[in-house]
């Protein structure tokens, strides 16, 4: 290393060396210069190495820090979901209680429904055609109530009765006629069978008279004979009625 000085100190001052007069006690002044070079050189390396210590120990600080806010935050990460995990379970279990029990709820009052609709199925059509029959001011609401009388496969006691007032007592030809051909579906009915026979001699309409003949044409009752023939000779009846009368009269004979 101490050549290295020399042979730079002797290139930096070539031009002293080319002097045939050297100056006096030169030697000892490059050797001087030498060291107070070196003294120069060996403070900078130790300046340089102790900024290299001080960068060192500062990285070595921010890393520990690094690391340790990193593992802590790890560790509330880690923490949080067990903390929602348990808040959840307790919420949830109230509503999974209910999901599970209210379906049953459901099905037990369906069920009730569908037990009651199956005892009694015609409880609102009934209702509907109760309240079209008693319309006195609207035809069209009781033959609406007629037509939907006409899908019932059996009658209640107030069902025959009302269907036979509404045959006997309403003041329109088609409300009776209507419901006349209702009542024909269940003409073996004792009470209905009563009530068409004395519409024999109530109905006054031919149109009437003569689908009524039809309908208990076919009766063996002696009583239900001897409407047909009261009906026969009454002067008031028109002639196709008469004939569909004796028509009945024959066949049922035979």
């Amino acid at each position: 290393m101490e050549r290295d000085f020399f042979k730079q100190y002797i290139q930096e001052h070539k031009d002293a060396f080319e002097n045939e007069a050297l100056p006096p006690n030169m030697l000892g002044n490059i050797l001087g210069n030498l060291k107070a070079r070196q003294q120069v050189q060996t403070q900078k390396k130790q300046k340089l190495i102790y900024t290299w210590l001080a960068v060192a120990c500062s990285l070595f600080i921010v890393t520990g820090a690094y690391l340790f806010l990193s593992q802590e935050k790890s560790e509330l990460t880690n923490t949080a979901p067990l903390l929602v995990s348990n808040k959840n379970e307790s919420i949830e279990q109230p509503v999974i209680s209910t999901v599970e029990v209210e379906p049953i709820k459901q099905k037990s009052t369906i069920s009730k429904q569908r037990n009651f609709v199956a005892h009694h199925p015609k409880i609102e059509a009934y209702q509907e055609i109760y309240t079209g029959l008693s319309d006195s001011s609207s035809v069209a609401k009781r033959m609406d109530a007629l037509i939907k009388a006409r899908s019932l496969t059996t009658l209640n006691e107030k069902m025959k009765i009302e269907l036979c007032r509404t045959f006997n007592e309403d003041g329109n030809d088609n409300v009776r006629l209507a419901a006349l051909e209702v009542l024909s579906t269940f003409s073996n009915d004792k009470y209905i069978h009563e009530q068409l026979m004395v519409g024999l001699s109530k109905q006054k309409d031919p149109i009437v008279q003569l689908e009524l003949v039809k309908i208990m044409g076919n009766s063996s009752s002696p009583q239900t004979t001897d409407k047909l023939i009261a009906m026969a000779n009454n002067p008031f009846t028109v002639e196709a009625v008469k004939e569909q009368v004796y028509y009945a009269l024959l066949t049922n004979n035979n």
